[in-house]
């Protein structure tokens, strides 16, 4: 039997970059005085963010060449590859998150007296993005 057109249901799919935007911008909710949010590709460009300035695209690069160097270092000391960077440069604190495949997370915020619990919301929303990535590709 075949139900009645008021009954049916509509179901709206978001897209994948809609729902990676929309999780950007609810961790730039959760992380109180976020100044930059950026998910940058293998080559250093961002390709989405919150909070983008002038700076941005050089600091993208940056961060996903600084990834890199992080990596060949614990890989020389015979240590797992890195999760993430943190850069202290007070007032603020720069935290670098791999996403896997090259991707980085780069989030720019204010030191806080809870530097840990800032660093793990943003590791948290870093693996829901990885996760938002995956289905893009």
């Amino acid at each position: 039997m075949l139900a009645s057109p008021e009954s049916a249901m509509t179901v709206v799919m978001e897209a994948a970059d809609v729902r990676l935007r929309n999780v950007l911008e609810g961790l730039a909710d959760e992380v109180s005085g976020l100044r930059a949010l950026v998910v940058g590709d293998r080559s250093g460009l961002p390709i989405a963010s919150v909070g983008r300035g002038p700076k941005t695209l050089a600091a993208t690069a940056m961060a996903t060449l600084t990834l890199s160097a992080a990596e060949k270092v614990t890989c020389a000391l015979g240590l797992p590859a890195p999760r993430g960077i943190v850069i202290e440069a007070d007032p603020w604190v720069v935290l670098v998150q791999s996403l896997g495949n090259g991707f980085t997370l780069l989030s720019v915020f204010p030191t806080t007296k809870d530097l840990e619990a800032t660093r793990d919301a943003i590791i948290e929303g870093a693996v829901v993005v990885r996760e938002l990535l995956d289905e893009m590709r």
